[in-house]
């Protein structure tokens, strides 16, 4: 598997960090069952899909996602994402508390940062 560019990992630790806060918080959903449950009720603020995720889990938590509008991002591999919330691994964490869907969202949608911006000084 190729390894998430620099950016992209320092970005997926902010998030992640405040993953483990919303599990401690009682406000994640884990498994790709309770997941797709959590989303058809409309209790989710945003899912996080492991980037090494298989075609089999995405077939089934993306159209779940698509048909109820839950927002969802790709965020670490499942042995990052499982650390975060204190197990072995983990594909797919729903998000519940709102606030702390948004500043992930925030923090995931970011755009890498760039070596030189064309005035030449730094851009981020």
């Amino acid at each position: 598997m190729q390894e998430a560019p620099a950016d992209f990992q320092r970005l997926d630790a902010e998030a992640l960090n405040l993953l483990g806060l919303t599990r401690r918080a009682g406000r994640a959903v884990i498994g790709t069952k309770a997941v797709r449950e959590a989303a058809r009720r409309g209790t989710l603020s945003l899912a996080l899909v492991s980037r090494d995720a298989g075609d089999n889990a995405l077939s089934r938590v993306v159209p779940v996602f698509d048909a109820t509008g839950t927002p969802w991002l790709l965020c670490g591999s499942h042995e990052t994402l499982g650390r975060a919330i204190g197990r072995d691994r983990a594909v797919v964490v729903g998000v519940e508390d709102a606030r702390l869907g948004r500043r992930m969202r925030q923090i995931l949608e970011r755009e890498p940062v760039r070596d030189v911006a064309p005035g030449g000084g730094q851009e981020r």
